[in-house]
């Protein structure tokens, strides 16, 4: 009888560490398919507008990243580079891992959502342009949704790149190295000394 339970501790064990490792691909986060599919959601949107002022638009558009002419495909910029970004762990504190990871697997992929987020929306400040890309890949739909609203006038224009809440940030350093140790012990005890 103890050795079927501590068979049954063991294959929950091993169930919970499976589920919590493919939960990023449950989340779509390296399935294609589900990438394009988010990309294709904000574009069907028309989210983005140029921003009017009082100055020309060529005054923006000097400053801002602007399509390569030799693959339209891709931004580049004069302003700035991937130098120039906020370091990763405050797209994990700001956004959770998922922008996080993203930055650190496809660190391209990342710096070229941003330039093409300064390009479509006029943005000229390049860390509020990051904070909206890292609120875009940790729940595209959300923030889809707040772009929409937003463009309509239905809720005020939400600024992602606040100073980050230090008391947030010591609490989600806490939560998570809770969750690490637990993590940590029962693959220490329930899978590595069976």
């Amino acid at each position: 009888y103890l050795f079927k339970s501590h068979i049954k501790l063991h294959m929950i064990a091993i169930k919970i560490i499976a589920t919590l490792l493919l939960l990023p691909l449950s989340l779509g986060f390296t399935t294609h398919s589900r990438l394009h599919r988010r990309q294709s959601n904000v574009e069907v949107l028309h989210i983005f507008q140029k921003k009017e002022g009082n100055k020309s638009p060529s005054y923006y558009m000097k400053n801002l990243p602007r399509p390569d002419p030799d693959n339209p495909d891709r931004f580049i910029s004069n302003n700035f580079s991937s130098n120039d970004f906020y370091p990763p762990y405050i797209s994990l504190l700001r956004n959770g891992p998922l922008p996080f990871l993203t930055r650190l697997t496809a660190p391209d992929k990342y710096q070229q959502a941003v330039f093409k987020y300064q390009f479509e929306s006029g943005e000229q400040d390049l860390e509020e342009a990051q904070a909206n890309m890292d609120a875009f890949f940790s729940s595209p739909d959300i923030w889809a949704e707040q772009k929409l609203r937003e463009q309509r006038g239905e809720r005020e224009v939400y600024k992602y790149a606040k100073p980050l809440d230090k008391e947030r940030v010591v609490l989600t350093v806490i939560w998570g190295s809770m969750v690490l140790f637990a993590i940590g012990k029962i693959i220490w005890k329930g899978i590595l000394h069976f």
